[in-house]
């Protein structure tokens, strides 16, 4: 075996349906990847009617991603778990969506590295003392909500129901229910001929 082949296999277990629990009428779709890293199936469940074409993972150390029923996950869409996501009924979430409750790495140069050499050379860690300076909070996502493409949902976030999230957003604090969340964006437009003069 290649020595990329043994750390994908170190680091990414196989993606197969059955590492997780779906409902009557769920799939995942043809893009759809189940990393269920932590190994327990009942640490992702899919809901009745429920479609995922994008990708579900634990990590050895912990997590848990519940969906409601009739939700979609768009393709390229990825949530990722350490501590809990939970998403209700009849939520759309569109393609090139993140939803992380964890923050992955420590912001100490030092842990990181460890963190990134024990991942090459041992796989994922199987326990929180493993991963110094490494934090999580659940996510919500509550029925109803629509989460447009480019979405980025951090840490600690709940959405309420019924709300909307705009394109390209990125949620960092809660979502009331019934609301439009969208991030406020300035658009810079100005000719090519002067930036190039400035550079000359």
């Amino acid at each position: 075996m290649s020595r990329l082949g043994f750390l994908k296999r170190l680091m990414w277990p196989p993606s197969t349906a059955n590492q997780c629990q779906m409902g009557t009428g769920s799939s995942l779709g043809e893009e759809g990847i189940v990393e269920n890293i932590l190994g327990d199936p009942r640490a992702v469940t899919l809901g009745d009617h429920s479609v995922c074409r994008g990708r579900l993972l634990t990590y050895g150390h912990g997590g848990n991603i519940s969906i409601g029923d009739w939700c979609y996950i768009g393709v390229r869409s990825e949530v990722w778990s350490m501590a809990s996501v939970t998403i209700g009924d009849r939520v759309l979430i569109s393609h090139d969506v993140n939803i992380h409750d964890g923050t992955a790495h420590s912001l100490d140069p030092a842990e990181r590295h460890a963190h990134f050499k024990k991942l090459l050379t041992q796989g994922h860690p199987d326990a929180w003392q493993d991963l110094p300076g490494v934090h999580a909070a659940p996510v919500v996502v509550e029925d109803d909500v629509w989460i447009s493409f480019g979405v980025t949902i951090l840490r600690g976030v709940t959405i309420g129901a019924r709300s909307v999230i705009a394109a390209g957003s990125m949620v960092i604090r809660d979502v009331p229910p019934d609301s439009l969340y969208r991030n406020s964006i300035e658009p810079v437009i100005q000719p090519l001929s002067e930036i190039t003069q400035r550079c000359t």
